[in-house]
Protein backbone atom coordinates (compact mmCIF):
# COMPACT_ATOMS: atom_id res chain seq x y z
CA UNK A 1 0.00 0.00 0.00
CA UNK A 2 1.38 3.36 -0.96
CA UNK A 3 1.48 5.71 1.96
CA UNK A 4 1.58 8.94 -0.08
CA UNK A 5 -1.75 8.17 -1.74
CA UNK A 6 -3.67 8.06 1.53
CA UNK A 7 -5.94 11.06 2.11
CA UNK A 8 -4.83 13.51 4.76
CA UNK A 9 -6.98 13.66 7.88
CA UNK A 10 -9.31 16.63 7.81
CA UNK A 11 -8.98 19.36 10.39
CA UNK A 12 -11.71 19.08 13.00
CA UNK A 13 -14.49 21.60 12.65
CA UNK A 14 -14.44 24.30 15.28
CA UNK A 15 -17.22 24.06 17.82
CA UNK A 16 -18.74 26.35 20.39
CA UNK A 17 -17.20 26.28 23.84
CA UNK A 18 -19.56 24.41 26.21
CA UNK A 19 -21.38 26.61 28.74
CA UNK A 20 -19.99 29.88 27.35
CA UNK A 21 -23.44 31.47 27.33
CA UNK A 22 -24.27 30.23 30.84
CA UNK A 23 -20.95 31.57 32.13
CA UNK A 24 -21.62 34.96 30.57
CA UNK A 25 -25.20 35.11 31.89
CA UNK A 26 -24.29 34.02 35.42
CA UNK A 27 -21.47 36.55 35.54
CA UNK A 28 -23.60 39.37 34.16
CA UNK A 29 -26.59 38.63 36.42
CA UNK A 30 -24.47 38.50 39.55
CA UNK A 31 -23.57 42.20 39.17
CA UNK A 32 -27.02 43.83 39.54
CA UNK A 33 -28.21 41.20 42.02
CA UNK A 34 -25.30 42.09 44.31
CA UNK A 35 -27.01 45.39 45.13
CA UNK A 36 -30.47 43.97 45.87
CA UNK A 37 -31.01 43.46 49.59
CA UNK A 38 -32.58 40.00 49.57
CA UNK A 39 -30.80 38.73 46.47
CA UNK A 40 -27.19 39.05 47.60
CA UNK A 41 -26.99 35.36 48.41
CA UNK A 42 -28.36 34.52 44.96
CA UNK A 43 -25.73 36.77 43.43
CA UNK A 44 -23.01 34.86 45.32
CA UNK A 45 -24.35 31.53 44.07
CA UNK A 46 -24.61 32.74 40.46
CA UNK A 47 -21.11 34.19 40.61
CA UNK A 48 -19.70 30.94 42.01
CA UNK A 49 -21.38 28.92 39.25
CA UNK A 50 -20.06 31.37 36.68
CA UNK A 51 -16.54 30.94 38.06
CA UNK A 52 -16.80 27.14 38.08
CA UNK A 53 -18.10 26.99 34.51
CA UNK A 54 -15.56 29.58 33.37
CA UNK A 55 -12.65 27.63 34.84
CA UNK A 56 -13.96 24.42 33.27
CA UNK A 57 -14.19 26.18 29.90
CA UNK A 58 -10.66 27.56 30.23
CA UNK A 59 -9.40 24.03 30.99
CA UNK A 60 -11.04 22.72 27.81
CA UNK A 61 -9.48 25.51 25.76
CA UNK A 62 -6.06 24.86 27.27
CA UNK A 63 -6.22 21.21 26.20
CA UNK A 64 -7.38 21.81 22.62
CA UNK A 65 -7.26 25.51 21.69
CA UNK A 66 -7.88 24.97 17.97
CA UNK A 67 -11.11 23.04 18.59
CA UNK A 68 -13.23 25.96 19.81
CA UNK A 69 -14.32 29.13 18.04
CA UNK A 70 -12.48 32.25 19.23
CA UNK A 71 -15.72 34.21 19.74
CA UNK A 72 -17.09 31.64 22.18
CA UNK A 73 -13.77 31.47 24.01
CA UNK A 74 -13.84 35.25 24.41
CA UNK A 75 -17.43 35.16 25.72
CA UNK A 76 -16.45 32.53 28.26
CA UNK A 77 -13.52 34.67 29.39
CA UNK A 78 -15.73 37.73 29.78
CA UNK A 79 -18.23 35.66 31.75
CA UNK A 80 -15.46 34.48 34.07
CA UNK A 81 -14.27 38.06 34.62
CA UNK A 82 -17.81 39.30 35.32
CA UNK A 83 -18.41 36.42 37.73
CA UNK A 84 -15.28 37.26 39.73
CA UNK A 85 -16.30 40.92 39.91
CA UNK A 86 -19.86 39.93 40.87
CA UNK A 87 -18.58 37.66 43.64
CA UNK A 88 -16.37 40.40 45.07
CA UNK A 89 -19.19 42.96 44.95
CA UNK A 90 -21.67 40.55 46.52
CA UNK A 91 -19.38 39.74 49.41
CA UNK A 92 -18.55 43.41 50.05
CA UNK A 93 -22.21 44.47 49.97
CA UNK A 94 -23.20 41.53 52.17
CA UNK A 95 -20.60 42.50 54.77
CA UNK A 96 -21.71 46.14 54.66
CA UNK A 97 -25.33 45.17 55.29
CA UNK A 98 -24.38 42.76 58.08
CA UNK A 99 -22.38 45.48 59.85
CA UNK A 100 -25.22 47.97 59.48
CA UNK A 101 -23.20 50.41 57.38
CA UNK A 102 -25.73 50.26 54.53
CA UNK A 103 -29.20 51.26 55.69
CA UNK A 104 -31.98 48.72 55.48
CA UNK A 105 -35.20 50.30 54.34
CA UNK A 106 -38.24 49.39 56.44
CA UNK A 107 -40.53 46.86 54.78
CA UNK A 108 -44.26 47.28 54.38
Amino acid sequence: MKRWNMPLPEAPEQRSLPFHVATLLFGALSLPLAFARHLVSLAVVLALWGIVLGIAGRALVRRQPERYRPATVLRGLWGLRLAVIGLLLSVVVWILWMRGILPILPGK
